[in-house]
């Protein structure tokens, strides 16, 4: 038999390299699909749209369904998710409009699975005598103020008896100074409208847009775990860099000038949206959205809670706070959040967020009036 010359060798060598590394990808493939969770799908269609709209500054795109992430979420005529609620408010009709950002809106999960919707089948079931609406009034990127101006808009015509505010920590104006009070170029909220409600003209996007190549990464649970930790490795942008610095203050229960007057900020914007409810008649509650490592990880000296809660108080609001309930589940408590995501519910943890409001609100005098015994 002829010896082999040395290119065959070569290329023999080289067919068995690909295919060990063909198959070590392969098996380290498959290990990433069972350790790490696959990523939500931001390019996933028809996507939700918003529009501009001169008295909120700007909603979703009134009648349309869509994602946003995997969420399908459907959108009525008057620009809020859900049903659309009939108006004016039939007589005997018990209704609780919940506003705030994202976290309300239930960003990541459908119709059905957010806090809203769970909150009203849970308080329909307890009272079957009554008739009970929960509104979704929250808006993806919103901030405290855009739902004071919501509320504004909104009240006067939906005639709620309960008005739930979703207070999140990124509510705080921490986009043009550091914690502790250092002054940013470039700084201050970018998302569209503003608290100005300069939005753009067209229909538009919130959120990622991911490149064809993040498209590509996501269908690889190995490389897009890879890159995630890439991206961490780099130095963060500015912008990045300050919100870490904002939420760690805040768990660390830090005090500064710039912290304090963040505060008192909020405590304005609350002030304002309770007198609208003393104004209108309807009553007011802060449900305080836990930051996603305080559900996951010890952070005994955060103040967060306790801020809230102190201005709630002096204002006479009642508050719902659902991280003791989040703290009482067992200790692996990532399926609460979208997988890569540092906000967002899944519906088992939207079902812990109407858990504690409907245990709190059952118990108030609009539903001990009202209950058929």
């Amino acid at each position: 038999m002829a010896a082999q010359g040395p290119n065959v060798r070569l290329r023999t060598k080289l067919a068995a390299a690909v295919v060990a590394v063909v198959v070590g990808f392969g098996l380290c493939e498959v290990a990433a699909r069972i350790i790490y969770e696959a990523p939500p799908d931001p390019a996933r269609e028809p996507q939700l749209l918003y529009q501009a709209d001169p008295n909120v500054g700007f909603l979703h795109v009134p009648n349309e369904q869509g994602y946003l992430d995997d969420g399908f979420a459907t959108i009525n005529a008057l620009g809020l998710r859900g049903p659309l609620p009939e108006m004016p408010k039939p007589p005997g009709t018990i209704r609780v409009l919940a506003i705030g950002d994202s976290t309300t809106f239930g960003w990541g999960v459908n119709d059905r699975d957010t806090y809203v919707a769970q909150l009203e089948r849970d308080l329909s079931g307890a009272f079957p005598g009554r008739r009970i609406d929960v509104v979704n009034g929250g808006v993806g990127a919103y901030d405290l103020k855009h739902d004071a101006r919501l509320l504004r808009h909104f009240a006067p015509m939906l005639k709620p008896d309960l008005v739930l505010v979703g207070v999140y920590w990124n509510d705080l104006p921490f986009e043009a100074v550091t914690p502790e009070g250092e002054s940013l170029k470039g700084g201050g909220s970018e998302m569209p409208g503003g608290s100005s409600g300069n939005a753009p003209a067209k229909p538009f996007k919130i959120g990622n847009n991911p490149s064809r190549l993040n498209r590509l990464l996501r269908r690889s649970r190995l490389l897009y775990v890879l890159r995630r930790a890439w991206l961490a490795a780099i130095t963060p942008t500015q912008a990045a860099s300050n919100t870490v610095r904002w939420e760690m203050a805040l768990l660390d229960g830090r005090h500064s000038e710039a912290i304090d007057n963040a505060w008192r900020d909020i405590e304005s914007t609350l002030t304002e949206i309770r007198d609208m409810g003393q104004a209108d008649g309807f009553a007011v509650g802060v449900v305080i959205i836990p930051i996603r490592a305080q559900v996951e990880e010890d952070h005994p000296h955060a103040e967060y809670q306790t801020r809230v809660r102190a201005i709630a108080d002096a204002l006479g609001m009642f508050v719902i706070d659902p991280l003791p309930a989040f703290l009482d589940e067992p200790p692996d408590r990532k399926r609460f959040f979208i997988p890569y995501d540092r906000i967002h519910f899944t519906a088992e943890g939207n079902k812990v967020l109407a858990g504690v409001a409907f245990d709190t609100l059952r118990a108030r005098p609009e539903f001990r009036e009202a209950h058929p015994q």
